[in-house]
């Protein structure tokens, strides 16, 4: 239908042409008919003496006739003009309505050519969207997914009175996807809070020390495969922090991220936060829970802070 439609419509432009140029030439190449020769006066006096006789008088009068006969011929006849036309006069009023035509018809397939190649050009434009969508449909349902799985609690109560004595907690990794991280760095922090956590917390990185982390080499690498998961390092708690958590006094916080890169060359970094805050329940404490915090969970573009440049790969 659009095939169609482009030929209809180139026609009626070189239709619409051809009739312009037609008026044009005849507009520019009319000739004016030339004018009348005026006729002028007899040039010829005739001059006789007075004793001539009437026979030469008439003969002269016939002779001026004739004469004067000759002279209106000469000057009605119309004697060429010669004028200096120029090349485009020239060139303009040559033509033929043949020539016309046929430059008609050459416009009407300049034309079709023309929209039939923005047609083409707009097909090859949707097929290559449509390529692009379905490779990145493609990318992401094989690509690497790297998120929090679980924590693993580790508890050693008191046969008593059934109160924990030790607690460990280990955070989980998982990738969802079907292909490996590549260049992937991860962190995991933990702290405890007086009474509850400041409004401008920063979710710094510290070290076991407590000390800010400010070099990149200091992250431990995080190797993920397809569908499988990896192990953070242990925090260890303390049976005094749990009381404190379950009394009220104070908020205990774990936070983390991971950063990767995926298998396909293309493809940007990417990086999932998580922050959770520790719920201990019981009288004596005996159990520990979790529950997610309001800020630093997100994957990518959600994430508070972008991946590190310097993990890419060059």
């Amino acid at each position: 239908m659009k095939t169609i439609s482009a030929f209809l419509f180139s026609a009626l432009i070189a239709l619409a042409a051809i009739a312009g140029s037609v008026a044009v030439l005849s507009t520019v190449c009319a000739v004016e008919p030339a004018r009348a020769p005026v006729r002028t006066p007899s040039r010829l006096p005739i001059q006789f003496e007075q004793s001539a006789p009437d026979i030469v008088i008439e003969r002269a009068v016939l002779t001026r006739e004739s004469l004067d006969g000759l002279l209106w011929k000469a000057q009605a006849t119309p004697q060429p003009q010669p004028q200096a036309m120029s090349w485009r006069h020239r060139f303009l009023c040559d033509i033929r309505i043949t020539d016309v035509l046929l430059v008609g018809f050459a416009a009407f397939l300049l034309l079709a050519t023309v929209f039939q190649g923005l047609w083409m050009l707009r097909a090859v434009r949707a097929s290559d969207r449509t390529a692009s969508l379905v490779n990145e449909g493609l990318i992401s349902a094989q690509r690497a997914y790297v998120s929090l799985r679980d924590f693993q609690v580790a508890l050693t109560k008191n046969p008593l009175n059934d109160e924990i004595q030790t607690c460990t907690i280990q955070p989980i990794w998982e990738n969802t996807g079907t292909t490996p991280t590549r260049n992937g760095r991860g962190h995991v922090n933990w702290k405890y809070f007086d009474r509850s956590v400041p409004a401008d917390f920063d979710f710094a990185d510290f070290d076991e020390l407590g000390n800010r982390i400010l070099s990149y080499d200091s992250y431990k690498p995080l190797i993920v495969g397809p569908r499988a998961t990896a192990l953070s390092p242990i925090i260890s708690m303390e049976p005094a922090i749990l009381r404190q958590v379950r009394d009220l006094q104070g908020k205990l916080m774990i936070w983390g991220w991971a950063e990767y890169d995926e298998v396909f060359s293309d493809a940007k970094r990417h990086r999932t936060e998580f922050a959770y805050l520790v719920v201990v329940s019981g009288s004596p404490a005996s159990h520990v829970g979790f529950s997610q915090y309001k800020l630093h969970n997100g994957v990518d573009e959600d994430c508070m802070k972008q991946p590190t440049v310097l993990a890419r790969s060059v």
